[in-house]
């Protein structure tokens, strides 16, 4: 991860991106220490303060299927329910659908991060967000679809 995403720049590229992507709320994870363990590090948009102690366990709710399959994960009401009823984020900040995805840093393929998005009207994600929300992030590209 880049020094330089520490603090207010980083929690403003998050806020951007929570703004942007029509999302209520935005968080992300990153490994604590030499361990594969990993928390909610930063929360925007949150309701709940509980979100920031929640564990990530691999398999269980959209981060933890990041984690394990290492891939976008995408839920909403019409497209996996269960998940939403399993998922302790979503149920913790009363979100209807949610994408979460693994963050990479530098030439790296493997994880270092996971990001998580959530809205609270129920609208589905759709994959062309994945991939400017994946490109924000890293700071390789701020156009949303569509736009110059």
């Amino acid at each position: 991860m880049e020094e330089a995403r520490t603090g207010d720049d980083f929690d403003r590229r998050l806020e951007w991106i929570r703004e942007r992507s029509g999302s209520d709320f935005i968080a992300y994870a990153q490994p604590a220490g030499s361990s594969r363990r990993m928390g909610w590090d930063r929360v925007l948009g949150g309701s709940n303060v509980r979100v920031q102690q929640m564990v990530i366990k691999p398999g269980i709710g959209l981060g933890g299927m990041v984690m394990r399959h290492g891939t976008v994960y995408t839920v909403h009401e019409g497209e996996k329910p269960f998940m939403r009823e399993e998922c302790p984020v979503m149920l913790a900040e009363k979100l209807l659908s949610g994408m979460a995805f693994p963050v990479t840093a530098g030439n790296s393929t493997s994880s270092s991060g996971i990001l998580l998005l959530g809205r609270r009207d129920g609208r589905a994600y759709a994959k062309p967000e994945a991939a400017w929300i994946q490109s924000a992030f890293s700071g390789r590209s701020a156009c949303e679809p569509g736009m110059k």
